[in-house]
């Protein structure tokens, strides 16, 4: 199986690709869990080989355009479950073992690392890297909110701590579109349904609002469950939007967060984020893709907790990652405190970068 996924690293399968990226949209902008057993399965029967339908096919590219043109797949078909031979309601029941039972109880996290950053700053790399050293349990490219960690269990499907370091000098444009391939995620199918911070309105482009607390018990269980699943204590999580949300990670969590701001310049930012086409709006305005990172990058400024933040920059991580990982474990293994927070002015943040080259590993895919 190794050796299958690391040469999609290299070249991916179209079919593959639409599968995977069918799967993780539908967790995010469909609330109908038939979908997600459908997409489940057609995956992992794509893993083991199997052929699939042209109709079937044909549904998932019309249910992925759909999504990128309006923001919602279109509804679910029974007749192409039919047609494959997917019991559905069997599949659900299976599923209940997974799912957020009410008033379960749930581990506190040891700690909760969250690394901050705007969109196309180099926070998926980093994420990797942290996730990589196998002290922290993560949200991954299989996470559903329905049943968080039961994909995790499914045999077809492999972690990247067991690949090889060609892993971490992939895109994850491409490798978090690899079927069988699991991934450190965002989750946004998780955060955006408990921390509600923006409307997506279609492909890349969000319309920013204050952000609030809708459900709290899918984010601790979502957390827990995959503490478990990981066996480890301390959990790193990710997400551009999550600049937005540190008042209500704080009164969810408290002082067992830890916050990493990865830096990278203004300029180089805004190339990026105009390269893969995403569109903010804010305030009944739509911004520039300057504005966009001033936005992310002030609200982080002005909520983070100073004593409990440290800050890299994308050009460190790049020229030295051992290093920069390293002094971060060590940071994140002492108390709070003994750190000092650095603040860019927006001279600094504005002041042209060293080149206008994409984020290595920084995929384009994070947040759709």
């Amino acid at each position: 199986m190794n050796n299958t996924l690391l040469e999609q690293l290299h070249h991916p399968d179209p079919v593959g690709i639409d599968l995977a990226l069918f799967r993780t949209r539908l967790y995010r902008f469909s609330d109908d869990q038939r979908h997600y057993v459908l997409a489940e399965v057609l995956e992992e029967r794509f893993i083991e080989g199997r052929t699939l339908q042209k109709t079937t096919l044909d549904y998932v590219t019309a249910c992925l355009n759909r999504i990128r043109n309006t923001g919602s797949p279109l509804p679910f078909e029974a007749d192409i479950a039919d047609a494959e031979g997917i019991a559905v309601d069997t599949e659900l029941r299976a599923r209940r073992a997974f799912s957020l039972s009410e008033g379960e109880g749930v581990q506190r996290p040891q700690q909760i690392v969250c690394v901050l950053g705007a969109p196309r700053s180099g926070t998926s790399h980093l994420h990797n890297l942290l996730a990589r050293t196998g002290r922290f349990a993560y949200f991954t490219t299989v996470t559903c909110w329905a049943w968080p960690a039961r994909n995790l269990g499914v045999p077809q499907r492999k972690s990247f701590e067991s690949m090889p370091d060609d892993v971490l000098h992939v895109d994850n444009k491409a490798t978090r579109i690899i079927p069988g391939l699991v991934m450190p995620y965002e989750a946004e199918d998780v955060y955006a349904r408990a921390l509600p911070t923006y409307r997506h309105l279609a492909g890349h482009t969000y319309d920013i609002i204050s952000a609030t607390v809708a459900d709290e018990p899918l984010l601790r269980y979502a957390i827990d469950d995959h503490m478990q699943a990981f066996d480890r204590t301390r959990f790193v999580t990710k997400s551009p939007f999550n600049a937005f949300r540190i008042r209500q990670l704080e009164r969810l969590f408290g002082t067992a967060v830890r916050y990493i701001h990865i830096d990278r310049s203004r300029e180089q930012v805004a190339q990026s984020l105009a390269r893969n086409r995403f569109m903010f709006r804010h305030g009944g305005q739509e911004l520039t893709h300057e504005q966009a990172y001033d936005l992310f990058s002030d609200a982080i400024s002005a909520s983070v907790p100073r004593e409990r933040c440290r800050t890299v920059t994308l050009e460190s991580l790049r020229c030295s990652p051992e290093r920069v990982i390293t002094d971060l474990l060590a940071w994140l293994d002492g108390e709070p405190g003994n750190q000092c927070w650095k603040v860019r002015s927006q001279a600094e943040r504005t002041r042209p970068g060293t080149g206008s080259q994409d984020v290595e590993n920084e995929g384009s895919q994070d947040m759709t």
